[in-house]
């Protein structure tokens, strides 16, 4: 119900296996923010890109924060470090790994081998970027579609404010699509990716 809220949080829903836990812990790490000036743009259109792109295209915010279905804040002053941090362009924050154990973050200084699948950022929901004419994701991707974003973000502002802080965690499950699809889909993106930038 805020007007022109300062940062809208985009969840793009799907079906899933334990989709309803998922959603309950994503929402409460949100309600449980100390920053309160925030809309929640909740999408289910299409597969994942599509369905991201549909919150983007929602958001009323100045900044946008992708946050998927089955990830969540960490902490209560998660939000609120984003906020402050936030230089303008785009932000990434480290991250945890839901699975028992904190593996550290994945930021590096360099891109090198990131349209070879490196990804040095890490997940989507890491990051946050800037309301003014924002990129969209690109719809004929699923599994490399963050790696090729992250690339677009790049050339349009150069690298991203890195948070040294964990305040995202990513939900580590079967039915991530790093799983979910074969090799043969894999290695399609891959060609695709080299063709779309001319690596071929």
């Amino acid at each position: 119900n805020i007007k022109n809220p300062k940062v809208s949080i985009c969840i793009p829903f799907h079906w899933m296996k334990n989709w309803q836990f998922f959603l309950i812990r994503c929402l409460k790490s949100i309600e449980k923010q100390t920053f309160k000036d925030y809309e929640i743009i909740i999408t289910k259109s299409g597969k994942m890109a599509e369905n991201t792109n549909a919150g983007i295209k929602k958001a009323t915010g100045e900044i946008i924060k992708i946050l998927y279905l089955d990830d969540y804040l960490t902490g209560e002053k998660s939000l609120e470090r984003i906020i402050v941090g936030f230089k303008g362009g785009w932000l990434a924050t480290a991250c945890y790994h839901d699975n028992g154990n904190a593996v550290g973050n994945y930021h590096e200084s360099s891109f090198d081998g990131i349209l070879e699948g490196k990804n040095t950022i890490g997940g989507p929901s890491v990051i946050a970027f800037e309301n003014k004419k924002p990129l969209l994701f690109d719809e004929k991707m699923s599994w490399l579609l963050d790696v090729e974003y992250y690339q677009r973000l790049f050339k349009r502002y150069g690298g991203p404010t890195l948070l040294t802080s964990a305040d995202t965690t990513i939900g580590i499950h079967g039915g991530q699509m790093t799983h979910i699809l074969t090799d043969q889909e894999k290695k399609e993106e891959f060609d695709y990716l080299k063709k779309k930038y001319g690596k071929e």
